[in-house]
């Protein structure tokens, strides 16, 4: 009832006028809500709220192609180069691609526009109960910082927009990078201070004091690498945020935090986009399936250790599979082949990826697409409903939320910054060990060194996570993107990435710096 309640308001407050912007920084829209008629009730605000909610919805890449962010690291491979991925990788990047380069600053500052009306009506209005008051601003505030840290992640220098912007000043100048990461530091701050301090399964999915606490660490454990190496000072900061967290915990069934029916009261989810079919849904099991969009790179199968503990590279089993076979033209012999790198492998590696075209044998196998990898994603596929129904692999007509922040990550974050302050200490282990036992692998042997431990985080990182958009983030921040040139995909012998240290950040679209008339700058070489 939760998520039915929330979308049925955000499908009415998506028709307002007021969410009809197109233009980067054309932020006001020429035509708004009258204020004799509007912005009056509470539910005149919980309406344009749940707009801001539902353009998380309506925008792909934080729907159903979030995920495909890891196609801008070393885990996958987009199908249709989608977003344009597959060029960034190769590194063909320039000012005037398309996909992800000029459709993340658009839709961020898009999203800021809206957000920056809301807060000043708001702001303005004197009739608001003060908690009331104070929620919207908390939430309002939240969603201007998380916007504001896409562009300061992929581009570095970028405006901050912070208010409804006049028609004379729709271009504004960049600011330095780190001012940038200071001005979203203070939103996030003061969302803390506003937001109430419950779990989101209790919130009817709005954000929460726990939820904007867990985004400002996120953000503050990019920001506190420097070409790699960790600030000390700032980790110990994450540690104390992240350790203020109450309410959550680690959802039992690893599976069950993509399954729809089982994801509004998971105790582990802090943040997710609501989809609701068929009228608020998304085309993910489509993406996955039948354009077979998302295709994870041999390297990320390898990742995943042996049932139980030990890597897989090398071992007996590895050693026991025949590479010709597996990546051969015989389709049938191939993924009889490849099914045994699934055998006897930690949980995670079935709970989220498929193989050889067949994500549900019961059902038909993926026709009419290029196989790029022999591999899928199954994680988010909802099997339940597919084989019930079978319409999901053929329309936008997937009901499972888009999930942007759980408690793993939490407990992940907690692991990475303490081993970086103090070492691989109990509070490192329990972190790391509790992701461990829920995924049915061995608890981490005592004694580690920080180096074997950082091994070992960095592992948890990858295959937990694995294909939920953290990938290029955690390469990002820890100074190894580079690294994409070692792929070398057995079956997909034509991908052979690319990397510049200048990609580290992303050329500003061109196109808006021509409407800018000289104000905005290139960043960089580009």
């Amino acid at each position: 009832m939760k998520k039915i309640k929330l979308y049925t308001i955000a499908a009415i407050a998506s028709l307002l006028p007021l969410f009809s912007c197109e233009d980067f920084l054309d932020l006001n829209p020429t035509t708004q809500p009258s204020e004799t008629t509007f912005w009056k009730t509470e539910n005149d605000f919980n309406m344009a709220l749940a707009g801001i909610y539902g353009q998380m919805r309506s925008n792909i890449y934080f729907n159903e192609q979030f995920g495909l962010f890891d196609a801008l690291s070393d885990n996958m491979y987009a199908g249709h180069n989608e977003g344009s991925s597959g060029d960034i990788c190769r590194g063909n990047i320039d000012s005037n691609m398309g996909g992800y380069i000029s459709d993340i600053f658009k839709n961020a500052y898009s999203a800021v526009a809206r957000v920056n009306m809301f807060l000043q009506e708001v702001e303005k209005n004197t009739t608001l109960p003060v908690e009331v008051k104070n929620r919207l601003m908390g939430e309002g505030l939240f969603f201007r910082a998380y916007h504001h840290s896409w562009v300061y992640l992929l581009y570095g220098d970028v405006p901050v927009v912070n208010k409804v912007l006049t028609m004379e000043e729709q271009y504004i100048l960049k600011e330095s990078a780190e001012t940038v990461y200071e001005l979203i530091m203070q939103d996030y701050d003061k969302a803390i201070e506003n937001l109430p301090d419950i779990t989101y399964s209790e919130s009817a999915g709005h954000i929460t004091r726990g939820t904007a606490k867990a985004f400002k660490a996120k953000l503050m454990l990019q920001h506190a690498y420097k070409q790699g190496v960790p600030d000390i000072q700032e980790m110990t900061e994450i540690i104390s945020i992240l350790e203020s967290i109450e309410g959550y915990s680690l959802q039992p069934e690893y599976s069950d935090l993509f399954e729809d029916s089982k994801q509004e009261d998971s105790p582990e989810i802090m943040f997710s986009v609501k989809n609701l079919a068929p009228n608020a849904a998304s085309g993910y099991d489509m993406y996955m399936t039948n354009w077979l969009m998302y295709c994870p790179l041999r390297n990320l199968i390898d990742e995943f250790e042996l049932e139980g503990e030990g890597e897989w590279k090398g071992s007996a089993a590895a050693l026991s599979i025949n590479e010709e076979v597996l990546n051969g033209t015989d389709d049938e012999a191939a993924a009889l082949e490849r099914a045994k790198l699934f055998e006897g492998r930690d949980k995670r590696l079935k709970a989220t990826i498929f193989h050889s075209m067949r994500p549900f044998p019961e059902i038909r196998a993926i026709v009419g697409e290029t196989d790029f990898t022999g591999f899928g994603c199954y994680k988010y596929l909802q099997r339940n409903l597919t084989l019930q129904k079978g319409d999901l692999l053929d329309g936008s007509v997937s009901p499972q939320d888009m999930i942007h922040m759980r408690y793993g990550y939490v407990l992940l974050m907690i692991a990475e910054a303490e081993n970086e302050v103090n070492g691989p200490t109990q509070k490192v282990y329990d972190a790391i060990n509790s992701i461990r036992r829920r995924a049915g692998q061995n608890e981490l042997k005592a004694g580690l060194t920080q180096d074997e431990m950082r091994h070992k985080i960095r592992h948890e990182w990858r295959v937990e996570t694995a294909l939920e958009g953290l990938r290029y983030f955690e390469m990002k921040r820890w100074h190894i993107l580079d690294e994409i040139e070692n792929i070398k995909d057995p079956k997909f012998v034509d991908y052979q990435p690319k990397f510049e240290e200048k990609f580290y950040y992303w050329p500003l679209p061109q196109s808006e710096i021509d409407k800018a008339g000289g104000i905005l700058i290139q960043n960089p070489n580009y």
